[in-house]
């Protein structure tokens, strides 16, 4: 694993949305004027507004809500709940005890949205996640934009590099989210280039076609073609390339009146496949002269064909690992339309296979993130639809669909859960926790699977009304499932106490039925072994495996031990819905 930053095939990720994961400073002074230029764009600054309530019910408009008329979708977009870095700071105490160990943010930089996906200014944090907002506005709109190196740090700024101190201090890793495919529509390039045309210092920043663009109509390329609040950047610009770099140093080396401070460990860079090939080869060997040891890794959600060359030509360590999630979604999750477990064998292998093997130890394999249902959701509407691509995935899981269940899931759902993490956290590569999960949250897409983290501390309403103003005929109860959450820090701690088996261990299919979902695998390292066993089906069954070697196994979940023959035979009896976790007795 040389010239790899090997340690990220050995953390437990866990996913931050800033916006919705802790609101501890509750003298923020945001307001409807600083949300405006991004989505929803049909109101205005005099529209009736305020932060919302953090227990509130989700799909329950507020007074301030009922006010405009809009319906309940555009009002959830417009919805800021005031997540901020003293919150943060607050729960990774938490974090450390769940123990996790690499915290991987969503965007943190200076926007108007809730999501910060169209940054203003990567170079700064947000001012409304810090504690003196009015002032870093001040200060940003102040300085030099084009003097990349010398921008001020401001209290936002600075309060995040207390973050990444105390997290490194509990042995945790910190990961930002780098979106450098465009830049926002309120950006001081884009509005010099909206007010000056062709005569702007940043005409060259963005790709415009000037023989149609008029004076109210400027024709630009967007993200995905049609995110109005996300004009591309050109990468043919060369004061494009170098604002980049500088982000990406800033952060890795950050130097403050001429002391340097803690950094973050590396970035994962968003919509990788929009900014050419040959830049990120150059921007992750740029990183590495920073931080030999830094991660750069790329969201790639394409076939894994396209993916290869990103790999293969080293512009990313790795990526998070979707190929995964919708192979493990097929064999665990979906019912009617599921695959064997000889197909699902099939699909995990040609992946393993295709990409290298630092980038196969380095991926991070997700059950979802901030773009996806949330996991326990789309098991309840296992058979609403066959998902085989992120495209067809993200327009076909959102609440808007009418045969979509936002209900809470059920003991069965999350057995079938339960199930896929340990699947998760047995696998090549590394598992990521998308916030909440561990809590049990549940919810359907975008903007649904952004709620509010449900501490326990905290007492929320139930949710009583569904999207068009629909009443539910059973109330759920919005608070932390315990058993799921004690199930996260069992299996948690499982991973960290056989971390190196787990991480860098073989991986061998001891036995894939061809018609049924009975998967059998073991991961090996030396003299370690662990077996684990899963059946998917609605009937019991029993399975016998060779390992080739007399032996006694354990049995991790009740501490029950298994003799093989003389021959290495054993026999497994699996209940339905359930898996087994077998180790190897020294």
């Amino acid at each position: 694993m040389d010239n790899y930053p090997s340690w990220a095939a050995q953390v437990i990720w866990y996913e931050i949305f800033p916006e919705r994961f802790c609101r501890k400073n509750y003298e923020n002074p945001i307001s409807s004027l600083d949300i405006l230029g991004t989505t929803p764009w049909n109101f205005s600054k005099d529209s009736a507004w305020e932060i919302h309530p953090w227990t509130s019910d989700w799909y329950r408009r507020q007074p301030y809500e009922k006010e405009n008329s809009k319906s309940l979708k555009i009002n959830i977009l417009r919805r800021r709940y005031c997540g901020d870095l003293k919150g943060i700071i607050s729960k990774l105490d938490y974090l450390s005890e769940l123990g996790v160990n690499a915290l991987y943010f969503t965007p943190m930089q200076y926007s108007p949205s809730l999501h910060r996906y169209d940054g203003t200014n990567f170079l700064h944090i947000d001012p409304f996640l810090g504690n003196n907002a009015l002032e870093d506005l001040k200060i940003i709109s102040q300085e030099d934009f084009l003097d990349f190196d010398n921008a001020a740090w401001t209290s936002a700024d600075l309060l995040a590099l207390e973050m990444i101190k105390k997290a490194h201090s509990l042995g945790m890793k910190v990961v930002f989210d780098g979106v450098f495919n465009h830049i926002g529509y309120n950006s001081k390039p884009f509005q010099d280039v909206m007010k000056n045309a062709q005569k702007s210092e940043f005409a060259d920043w963005f790709l415009i076609d000037w023989e149609k663009s008029t004076k109210k109509n400027l024709v630009y390329q967007k993200f995905w073609g049609f995110v109005k609040e996300m004009p591309k950047l050109n990468y043919g610009c060369k004061k494009v390339k170098e604002y980049v770099f500088s982000t990406l140093k800033r952060w890795l080396k950050p130097i403050v009146s001429g002391t340097e401070f803690e950094g973050i460990d590396g970035w994962r860079i968003d919509h990788a496949i929009g900014v050419p090939l040959t830049f990120w080869k150059s921007a992750n060997a740029f990183v590495k002269t920073l931080n030999p040891d830094a991660l750069f890794l790329g969201e790639l959600i394409e076939p894994l064909e396209v993916i290869k060359p990103y790999l293969d030509e080293k512009c990313f360590d790795s990526v998070m690992n979707y190929g995964f999630y919708f192979s493990l979604l097929q064999f665990f999750v979906a019912q009617n339309n599921s695959i064997s477990a000889l197909q699902f064998d099939k699909l995990l292998r040609s992946q393993l296979k295709l990409l290298n093997l630092s980038s196969n130890f380095l991926a991070m394999n997700l059950l979802g993130t901030h773009d996806t249902e949330r996991f326990a959701s789309y098991i309840v509407n296992r058979d609403l639809k066959k998902y085989s691509s992120f495209a067809e995935f993200f327009e076909n899981s959102h609440i808007e669909d009418k045969k979509y269940n936002s209900r809470c899931p059920n003991d069965f759902e999350r057995k079938i859960q339960k199930m896929a993490v340990v699947f998760e956290f047995s696998m090549v590569g590394s598992p990521m926790i998308y916030y909440g999960d561990e809590l049990g949250m549940w919810g359907a897409n975008d903007p649904d699977c952004r709620k509010p983290m449900i501490w326990p501390e905290l007492s929320f309403e139930d949710e009583q009304i569904l999207v068009g103003g629909r009443r539910t005929k059973k109330y759920d109860k919005i608070e932390v499932n315990q058993n799921i959450f004690d199930f996260y820090k069992r299996i948690i701690n499982f991973r960290k106490s056989n971390i190196e088996v787990l991480s860098w261990g073989k991986f061998s299919t001891l036995y894939a039925d061809k018609e049924k979902r009975v998967y059998i695998y073991e991961r090996t390292l030396k003299k370690e072994r662990i077996i684990f066993g899963f059946n998917r089906e609605l009937e019991p069954c029993s399975i016998e495996i060779s390992l080739g070697v007399k032996t006694v196994l354990k049995n991790v979940l009740n501490g029950t031990k298994l003799d093989t023959d003389n021959f290495g035979h054993v026999r497994l009896t699996l209940e339905p819905v359930s898996f087994t976790i077998l180790s190897q007795c020294e």
